[in-house]
């Protein structure tokens, strides 16, 4: 009987996992999400993040706006992926913005981004304000 209840508690812990990563939520800290227009020209962008599990939805920002939401990081498996499509002048781009995988250990509860023509910039205001990484659009 011990072992088969312990059995069953590690499949529901699984199935929790899966679903959505929100098994362990108090363990893992909230991470921020911040998408910034920085197109410099007044022109308006248009963001729309997404997850599997979860659709933030569209939002058409001004320059300096930004484009806020929270989510929990998987506690068992790293399985949280967020993916932005961005338009603007007739062009559309996407990019992901957190993979777990890669993001865990450097984003910790906070991801800025800015959004410019060329590609996104991640600045890392926990670590450095002045820390900007940014990186090609993705083909």
């Amino acid at each position: 009987m011990v072992s088969l209840s312990k059995f069953a508690l590690l499949t529901i812990l699984v199935v929790f996992q899966l679903k959505g990563g929100n098994s362990f939520g108090i363990l893992k800290p909230i991470v921020h999400m911040y998408i910034t227009n920085n197109f410099t020209t007044g022109e308006q962008l248009g963001v729309h993040c997404k997850d599997k599990d979860h659709d933030i939805g569209y939002r058409s920002i001004r320059f300096a706006e930004p484009y806020a939401f929270k989510f929990r990081p998987a506690f068992f498996i790293p399985n949280i992926l967020y993916f932005c499509g961005f338009t603007f002048s007739n062009e559309f781009h996407h990019f992901v913005v957190y993979d777990q995988t890669k993001d865990e250990k450097a984003v910790k509860r906070e991801c800025h981004w800015q959004i410019n023509k060329y590609g996104p910039c991640r600045i890392n205001v926990l670590v450095n304000p002045n820390s900007i990484e940014c990186f090609p659009w993705s083909t």
